[in-house]
């Protein structure tokens, strides 16, 4: 048995704790408490950490790592209007665009754009694309014929299994709010990832341009062939227009027939014949006022614009005046005068004579004019009539000659539009264009190496945690003072450390010793500080699965006692009887013999060498009675300061259960080990002992908890 050294009482009663009454609350509450149960099984902490970090590892090193190439291609739906008339519409609303875009990423990832791809690059003969059969699949042929469940598989084509793993491999995506699509493709190699991204980014482009080539030809095609059918249906309808208008002798232009041509001539014409008419007869009634002297001669143009009358005048008007000199200087008689005389009369003859002549000139004039009038109103007339004959014929050309128009406009709109299609089939109108070309990446897919590791670092941790804390509530183990104090709702009276280890030598093992002896010394002072009238102060140890902490509490507690002078007595009640063993020695009577009256109580208590008095209690002497037990023990300790009572397991041993529960008993200290006691035995007995306030909680192995 270990021995107590002396610790002055000074200084075990100024080093005590505190007790606490208060209920802390569950251990995984408290950082220490997790960080103590996960060293304690850092083991299971560990191992999660080192397969995480070993898949990480493996996963490095087997699986290639793949680099992604992009390519950014602008799908402008808005394409160029090259000619006047594109065969597709040039603008559209923004809804149809969009829904273009995504039309043009289906056929972007279509198998069309794949098989020009995988041909242009030869893809079929790349192990990447195309790969050989796996260990995996051999092994599983080899069990189905071994099985008899073997059929044949048909032979794979390197295409279409090249083509399914270029499309696993390709993702295109239309970025946000426009017309753009990034495609990529993921490769081990980055440069072949640009490679085929961009390939297929071209083959895209390609297609699109051939897809409009041959739509724009095969428009032009079928309009070529209608175009015979459209100029022989407008020949048809010209043909019978032509020949409606030669039966009814309809003579004319498309704008106008020859008989409304002669109608709108003759109107015009009489409306001139009239109006000359008109104007003769003013100007003969004129001339002929002049003939009767009732108008002057300078009220008639027609005679004062007659060359004749003008000459005529200026004579008479010369002579006049001659006349008038001569009569005045040689009078009226005078042949001169006479001869001018007779000139003037002569002129005025020939003035009159050249006036009627106009007169006669204009009224001949006037009555062809009025003859021109009744002829052309004669002709009108009978036009009219002729015009009013041919009405319903008329219509009829006129409904001929719009289908001619009809025919003639849907002939000449289909020649122009083949022609247009012919043009433009030579001629690329597609805006769509590359906006990004592809480059070898430089960074792989995916977390880097380092990501992984830190991940798997990470993940390893927590799985460790969980697993380590798992492991504690799956061990059953008390663990530690705060998991002691949260299972039993109870205060844990003290925590002494833990004692066995002999591994320790030299100033370990005496340091061990002396933190042991002090924190035993703390028990004993403060119960007897809890106690100060109990004399002797009597207390009961026992455990629930911790015989050796038990023990070991039980001696020590007697050791500081004698240690401090106090006359103390050790009753070992346990069945093991490991102190009486330890201790030595052997008593002048049993307990049993005391018990029949045969001796006195202390003859059956002896002095051991350390200076505690020493109780065997045997199975022999429970046999009287755990109650007559009790109160010999209680009689005999009467001359001690203190008694301790050593019990053994409760829970498993009916005396150990009964002495435990005996109230003549003032304290009950109940030790846990946190390495070796289990929750379940321990819930037991406390839940047996209801909570009694004489329980006292002690760790034994406080340095394991720690």
């Amino acid at each position: 048995m270990a021995m107590i050294e002396r610790i002055p009482s000074a200084l075990v009663m100024a080093g005590e704790p505190a007790g606490r009454d208060e209920t802390p609350d569950s251990w995984f509450f408290d950082p220490r408490e997790v960080l103590r149960a996960l060293r304690n099984q850092w083991k299971l902490v560990l191992a999660p950490v080192v397969l995480c970090m070993l898949a990480a590892l493996a996963w490095i090193s087997l699986v290639p790592p793949q680099y992604t190439g992009s390519v950014q291609i602008l799908i402008d739906p808005r394409s160029l209007q090259v000619v006047k008339d594109g065969l597709a519409p040039v603008d559209q609303a923004s809804d149809a665009s969009l829904l273009l875009v995504d039309s043009q990423m289906r056929v972007l990832t279509s198998d069309d754009v794949f098989r020009r791809v995988i041909a242009r690059f030869d893809l079929t003969r790349d192990p990447e694309f195309v790969p050989a059969p796996s260990t995996l699949d051999g092994v599983r042929e080899e069990l189905a014929k071994l099985l008899g469940r073997h059929t044949p598989a048909p032979p794979t084509d390197p295409l279409l299994t090249a083509l399914r793993t270029l499309r696993a491999k390709t993702l295109a995506k239309r970025l946000e709010r426009s017309f753009v699509v990034e495609v990529g493709v993921t490769s081990v190699d980055r440069v072949k990832a640009a490679r085929i991204v961009q390939g297929i980014a071209e083959a895209y482009l390609a297609t699109e341009a051939e897809t409009r080539g041959a739509l724009t030809g095969k428009a032009g095609v079928a309009l070529a062939g209608r175009l015979g059918e459209l100029q022989q249906t407008l020949n048809q309808s010209d043909e019978r227009a032509q020949k409606f208008r030669a039966a009814h002798n309809i003579v004319g232009t498309r704008a106008q027939l020859v008989s409304e041509q002669q109608l709108t001539q003759l109107n015009e014409q009489l409306g001139v014949a009239r109006g000359r008419v008109s104007e003769l007869r003013g100007r003969l009634a004129q001339v002929e006022a002049l003939g009767r002297g009732a108008a002057s001669l300078e009220s008639v143009p027609e005679v004062m614009q007659s060359p004749n009358v003008s000459q005529l005048r200026g004579q008479i008007a010369q002579l006049e005046t001659t006349y008038a000199d001569s009569l005045q200087n040689l009078g009226s008689l005078h042949p001169v005068v006479k001869t001018h005389a007779a000139q003037i009369r002569s002129l005025r003859s020939q003035l009159d004579a050249e006036i009627k002549r106009i007169a006669a000139s204009m009224a001949n004039e006037y009555r062809a004019a009025a003859a021109n009038e009744a002829s052309l109103t004669a002709t009108l007339d009978r036009r009219k009539k002729e015009a009013l004959t041919i009405g319903s014929d008329l219509v009829r050309l006129r409904e001929l000659e719009r289908q001619v128009d009809a025919n003639r406009a849907v002939y000449e709109t289909f020649l122009v539009r083949s022609r247009e299609l012919q043009e433009q089939q030579k001629l690329d109108t597609s805006s769509s264009r590359i906006i990004s070309p592809a480059l070898p990446s430089d960074r792989r897919l995916g977390p880097s190496s380092g990501i992984v590791v830190a991940a798997a670092l990470v993940a390893g941790l927590g799985l460790g945690v969980g697993t380590g804390l798992l492991g504690v509530a799956m061990s059953g183990r008390i663990g530690s003072q705060r998991r002691l104090q949260s299972i039993a709702r109870l205060p844990v009276m003290a925590a002494v450390p833990e004692l066995s280890n002999s591994r320790q030598a030299g100033t370990g093992l005496r340091q061990a010793k002396a933190d042991y002896a002090l924190a035993v010394a703390r028990i004993g002072s403060r119960l007897q500080r809890e106690l100060p009238n109990a004399r002797p102060l009597v207390i009961l140890v026992a455990s629930a699965d911790d015989r050796p902490g038990k023990t070991a509490l039980v001696h020590g507690l007697a050791s500081s006692a004698a240690l401090d002078g106090q006359r103390t007595l050790l009753v070992d009640a346990d069945p093991e009887a490991v102190l009486s063993r330890g201790l030595g020695g052997t008593p002048l009577r049993k307990l049993a013999d005391v018990l029949r009256g045969q001796a006195p109580a202390m003859d059956a208590v002896m002095e051991t060498p350390s200076g505690i008095w020493l109780m065997p209690v045997d199975e022999q002497a429970l046999s009287f009675g755990t109650g007559i037990v009790a109160g010999t023990v209680l009689k005999a300790g009467a001359g001690f300061d203190t008694v301790i009572v050593d019990l053994g397991l409760v829970g498993t041993d009916v005396a150990a259960d009964r002495l435990a529960f005996d109230p003549r008993f003032p304290v009950v200290i109940l030790t846990a080990s946190a390495k070796r006691s289990e929750v379940a035995p321990l819930r037991r007995v406390l839940d047996a002992l209801g909570r009694d306030s004489r329980v006292r909680l002690v760790l034994t192995d406080a340095a394991s908890a720690a």
